[in-house]
This record gives C-alpha cells, sequence and structure tokens, in this order.
C-alpha cells in the first residue's frame, strides 16, 4: 500500500512537471471566431510597470535593509537555513519581493548548493518569478485563513520537493489566520521536515500569536528614509529617462511614507503627464492640497484675514479635498512653520509639501508663540471633526479660530519707546496666576472630561461648555431644553469630573445665552 502511494506520488510529479515545461515552451494562441486564424499575442508591447520592472532579484538590490540584507546573506552563504521566518513591517517595505528572493536563493539549479546570488534564468527561478513553481507556494492568508486551509498546508509540507532542494510556503498577511489556524501551526512550524521553510509576512506583527513569534527568526523591516527612496527614484528616472525635478522626488518620497513599492507606483502614473514632473504634480496626483493653496491659507492666517481662509477652504472642499485631509495639512504646516523657527537646516524633516525656502520666508514673520497658539487650536478642533456629523462647519469654526490668533512678530511702536508710560507705583501688580488665561486652562479640563467618558454620555455633555472653574466647583453653561436633565443627572456628571480629573467638584449648571 505505501508503495503504490509513492508510484502515485511520483506519477503525479512528473505530470505536473511535463504540463510545467510544455506550457513554458509552446506559444499561447487564441483564435478569432470569424476567421478561426490562429492569433499570436506580440508579447514585446506588454507594459510592465515600474514596481514589477525595478523589484530586487537579489539580497544585494535590496534597498534600506542593510541589517536584514546582511544576516539573510551570512544565513545562505554558511547554510544556516532557520525553519520558519517572519518578516514583519510597513506596506511595500520588501517582505514579500525579500521572501522570493529567499526562496530563490535557496532553490537555484545554477549552483550546487543555496546562493546568495540567484541566476533568474534557471528553470527554479523562472517558475518561481511567474509564481508556478511546484515547491514554492506564495498562498494569501487573508482569504484562507481557516483551519482547513492550515492542515491542507501541512499535508502539502510532507511531500519531498518535486525539482528543488526546498518546499518553501510564503504566507502573506499572515495575522488575518484565525487563532485555531494558528495553533494548528503551532506543532509544523516548531519541527517541520527537514526540507521545508515556512515564510510568514505581515503588516500587522501584534496580531500574530507569541507563540508563532516564539518559532519564527523575525526580522523587522522598517519604513524606508527619504533619502535611500530618493535615490531608488532617481535611479529610475535616468534609466527611463523620465523627467522630474528634485523637489518631486522629496514630495514623492514624503506621498509614500516611507514604502518603496508606492513611491514607484506614484512614479510610474506621473511619467504619463508627458512633461517634467513637479512637486505640484505630485500633491495634486496623490490627493494632497497644492504648495500655492497651503501658502494661501497661511498667509492668511497670519494677517488674521477670516473671510480669506473660509473661501480657500471652501474652493478645496468643493474641489474634492476633504475637512479631514486639509486639518491635517495645516496640522503639517503649523509643525513645519515651529520645525523652521527652532532648526537652521530642516530641509529633510519637512512634511507639509511647502518648499523650504517659500516655509522661511513665511516663519521669517510668525511667533512661536502664536504658532504653537495655532497647534492648540487645531488639535482642540480635529477629535471634535472626527466626531461631528457635520465636519465642514466643525473646519470653518477652526479657520476662524487660527484668524483669531496674533500671528504676527510684535513690533514696538518708536513714541512708545520715547516716552514710555510709567506704572503707578503704588498700584498693586496682578499675581502671575491672574496673568495666565483661565479658558486654556478650562478648556483643557473639560475636552479630558468629554474624552474620558462613553459615547453616550459625551453626545449630552457636548451640548454643553465649562464656563468657569476653581479648586471645587465647576459650573457648566447648558441650553435651556436640556437644563432640567442636567439638574437630574448633577451626581453623575460629578462622577464624570471625577473620573476624569481625579478631583470631585461641585458642578452647578446655568442656562446658556443664546
Amino acid at each position: 500500500m505505501m508503495s503504490f502511494a509513492k508510484n502515485a506520488r511520483l506519477a503525479e510529479v512528473k505530470i505536473l512537471s511535463f504540463l510545467l515545461l510544455s506550457s513554458s515552451e509552446c506559444k499561447l494562441r487564441k483564435y478569432d471566431s470569424n476567421s478561426q486564424q490562429t492569433i499570436t499575442p506580440n508579447h514585446s508591447i506588454m507594459y510592465a510597470a515600474l514596481p514589477q520592472k525595478y523589484r530586487p532579484r537579489s539580497l544585494s538590490e535590496l534597498a534600506g535593509q542593510e541589517y536584514i540584507q546582511r544576516t539573510l546573506s551570512n544565513a545562505v552563504k554558511t547554510n544556516k537555513i532557520a525553519p520558519a521566518y517572519l518578516f514583519a513591517g510597513e506596506r511595500g517595505t520588501g517582505k514579500t519581493s525579500t521572501a522570493r528572493i529567499l526562496a530563490k536563493s535557496l532553490n537555484c539549479t545554477s549552483a550546487d548548493k543555496p546562493t546568495v546570488k540567484p541566476c533568474g534564468k534557471c528553470q527554479s527561478c523562472r517558475s518561481i518569478e511567474k509564481g508556478s513553481s511546484l515547491d514554492v507556494a506564495e498562498i494569501d492568508a487573508a482569504s484562507h485563513n481557516g483551519v482547513d486551509d492550515a492542515r491542507g498546508l501541512i499535508e502539502r509540507s510532507h511531500f519531498a520537493p518535486a525539482i528543488s532542494r526546498y518546499r518553501v510556503f510564503i504566507l502573506d498577511e499572515v495575522h488575518c489566520l484565525s487563532s485555531q489556524a494558528f495553533n494548528a501551526l503551532l506543532k509544523c512550524l516548531e519541527e517541520p521536515p527537514h526540507h521545508v521553510v515556512f515564510i510568514l509576512c505581515t503588516t500587522e506583527q501584534h496580531k500574530v500569536l507569541p507563540t508563532i513569534n516564539s518559532r519564527c527568526q523575525t526580522f523587522l523591516f522598517r519604513s524606508l528614509p527619504i533619502p535611500a527612496i530618493v535615490k531608488q527614484l532617481t535611479m529610475v528616472a535616468q534609466k527611463e529617462s523620465i523627467a522630474i525635478a528634485e523637489e518631486a522626488k522629496i514630495a514623492i518620497a514624503r506621498a509614500a511614507n516611507g514604502g518603496m513599492r508606492d513611491a514607484l507606483q506614484l512614479l510610474d502614473q506621473l511619467s504619463l503627464l508627458g512633461e517634467e514632473i513637479t512637486s505640484s504634480h505630485v500633491l495634486e496626483l496623490s490627493g494632497r492640497i497644492p504648495e500655492s493653496d497651503l501658502i494661501a491659507i497661511l498667509k492668511s492666517a497670519r494677517t488674521g484675514n477670516a473671510l480669506k481662509l473660509l473661501q480657500l477652504s471652501r474652493e478645496l472642499i468643493d474641489s474634492g479635498k476633504s475637512p479631514k485631509m486639509l486639518l491635517a495639512s495645516l496640522l503639517a504646516c503649523y509643525r513645519d512653520l515651529l520645525l523652521a523657527t527652532s532648526v537652521s537646516d530642516c530641509s529633510l524633516m519637512l512634511v507639509s509639501g511647502i518648499s523650504h525656502s517659500a516655509l522661511m520666508e513665511i516663519a521669517s514673520a510668525w511667533d512661536c508663540n502664536a504658532i504653537a497658539a495655532g497647534l492648540e487650536q487645531l488639535r482642540a478642533s480635529e477629535w471634535q471633526l472626527s466626531k461631528s456629523a457635520h465636519p465642514t462647519l466643525w473646519l470653518e469654526l477652526c479657520l476662524l479660530g487660527l484668524a483669531k490668533v496674533p500671528q504676527l512678530k510684535p513690533h514696538v511702536a518708536l513714541g512708545a519707546l520715547a516716552n514710555p508710560r510709567q506704572p503707578d507705583r503704588t498700584q498693586k501688580l496682578p499675581s502671575t496666576s491672574k496673568l495666565r488665561s483661565p479658558r486654556s486652562k478650562e478648556r483643557a479640563i473639560w475636552e479630558k472630561v468629554l474624552s474620558a467618558t462613553s459615547e453616550k454620555n459625551r453626545a449630552l455633555l457636548c451640548a454643553a461648555s465649562l464656563v468657569a472653574l476653581t479648586e471645587k466647583k465647576a459650573v457648566l453653561a447648558v441650553p435651556a431644553q436640556y437644563l432640567d436633565k442636567f439638574n437630574r443627572n448633577a451626581a453623575k456628571v460629578q462622577k464624570i469630573f471625577l473620573a476624569a480629573t481625579g478631583v470631585r467638584y461641585q458642578v452647578s449648571f446655568e442656562e446658556k445665552n443664546p
């Protein structure tokens, strides 16, 4: 019986190998329904997208992951291959590409043993590249996440390789597996057959069971730095004869958020414009706000032109930009302004999309305290914007608040310097505690209370506002229609204050002015 099963398995492998060789050597033919003539497609006109065309083919071509490159190269050279690897990191950082490279390095038949430089020409390398290898299986764990799929994978792992040295199983998005599937794989990962290598890829390592993590060699793929992406974009642009400005490369690298694949994909799209790629093109195609609009908003906020701010925001929203995106862009702008006023050379640390020269020109007329106040206004509005059913209105309120913040650096009049007003010596100066704005403390306490309560209570508390606060007393202004309801639930409101602040306030309510 065992001999029959072995012979059947051998026959199956031979048939599959024959079909694979036949399909790779034969031409693909299509038949026209009218003329019945054989039509052979012209493969020379097929376009290869830049992410596929410039995907790394060996470990030496892996960009921005020097530690992983060196470690895996030494493992292949010394033939110290672990039974299971876990590749974790953000999307587009090279996890799946590295898994395929490792599979080719282990199974390249042009060398007598595993090699760090797979030839890419042998049958094993070509079949892995095409995804048709009998011994290398790339499985999408998001759609094959059940325990039955895991058991089927375990059964397949017991078969010997058909034409290669190792059977390699690449599980993409492995965090999508169910707990039962993870538990089924535990024993196989701990003591797999000597010819099997598991490579698990994930963008969310925290969702992978700790028992799985402990059985794998873990490699963390970091987000690529901007200089590494710019270097790769420069090389690709030169080879593809793509005209692109230096600032556009930096803008693409920022828009890619550390992912080389996303950067090459964006460059591929921009190359179809048929003209030199600029940073404005990058911002427009990636859905971000153009630099000219951001500069106009900052200048209007600096001069306190509320009407211009509202007009600009309405134009951007009408053009398809969301209020959340506009608020995020403003946060990035204010962050860059604060950075520009604090650091001399910050050109590579900017994230807003505004050029360094334009940002320095704007920042020269801003005060650090005013920028910090603007950031506080944006931060306070961010929570309201995410929870509100009318985000556009909250955005406009936020912009009106930015316009009220004194943004220009104070300039003292010469007349005031010539005849300074002498303070009355007998007049008692106010204490430093009274000089501080009491509203900022009340606003901070109220935001802490709102964030600490449940969704149901928050919906009611949002109708009120904290108008007075002492060491033991808090006064809330409440609309007339809710005043009775708040009075009935005064004890509950006091408990919410206690849980959020740790202070037992005596809470009272007054009618809010219409």
